[in-house]
């Protein structure tokens, strides 16, 4: 088995969870398309940090995000602003203690 299968099924795993098996609205789904490759640049967590940020996101940032036509200096100003919010924090630290 390749090496980075085990990684990408742990990477699926940790998604359900942190979406708490609720349906994504088609906003929430662009949102995390957007920001999960973002993410996934920095870290190996990026599902469960872009699953927490579209979870906890204001209305308006989360239809900012989920209209951006992809990657820029504003898209990463809003995903860091939602991950300095305690309310993300809590989020991601409850999923990755699963």
């Amino acid at each position: 088995m390749p090496m980075f299968r085990p990684l990408a099924l742990l990477a699926l795993a940790a998604l359900p969870g942190a979406l708490a098996a609720q349906d994504l609205s088609e906003e929430q789904t662009r949102a995390y398309a957007l920001i999960q490759p973002m993410l996934l640049e920095l870290t190996p967590q990026a599902p469960v940090l872009a699953a927490c940020v579209v979870r906890t996101a204001q209305p308006a940032e989360l239809a900012q995000l989920a209209a951006a036509p992809g990657p820029s200096q504003a898209v990463g100003q809003t995903i860091t602003a939602v991950l300095a919010r305690p309310e993300t924090l809590g989020c991601v630290q409850a999923t990755l203690s699963r």
